[in-house]
């Protein structure tokens, strides 16, 4: 693959792991294995070191703004999701005005991610993207057979 540098392999190899450690976690999750969520979860956020890295690099190298707030996006997800979950364990799943804002980030993340890696390299974006989809089938899995509850 040319023009595919160290740090694009970083990108692409974090953006897969970003998409199934979610999917994992969202399978976890439907079992009721609350300690691989856990483990899922915390594993996921050690990924904002090589992104944030990433970011940096290619700050530097002068990529498009477009691509650094796409890896901006991913990583202010991340921080959101351990802020509120690790830090201070607020319970904002349960209520659909704090629920929503954050699906939209967890999916202006995604998104964002799929777009940069499409860019680096097509073959690898869709590499990136059967992993996305991937996330999506474990999420459908996730809320199958899930009755609906209603929060305000």
């Amino acid at each position: 693959m040319e023009n595919v540098t160290i740090f694009d392999w970083l990108f692409i190899i974090t953006a897969i792991l970003y998409n199934l450690l979610i999917a994992g976690l969202f399978i976890a999750e439907k079992q009721r294995k609350a300690k691989l969520v856990k483990t899922l979860g915390s594993t996921w956020l050690l990924l904002a070191a090589p992104l944030l890295i990433v970011f940096i690099r290619y700050s530097l190298a002068g990529k498009p703004v477009w691509m650094l707030v796409c890896l901006g996006i991913a990583l202010l997800y991340m921080l959101v999701e351990y802020l509120l979950d690790y830090v201070f364990k607020y319970p904002f799943r349960e209520r659909w005005v704090t629920h929503v804002p954050y699906i939209l980030l967890e999916y202006a993340a995604l998104f964002g991610i799929l777009a940069v890696a499409i860019e680096v390299n097509e073959t690898l974006g869709w590499v990136v993207g059967v992993c996305f989809w991937i996330l999506m089938g474990s999420l459908i899995y996730l809320y199958t057979g899930k009755k609906k509850t209603t929060n305000s």
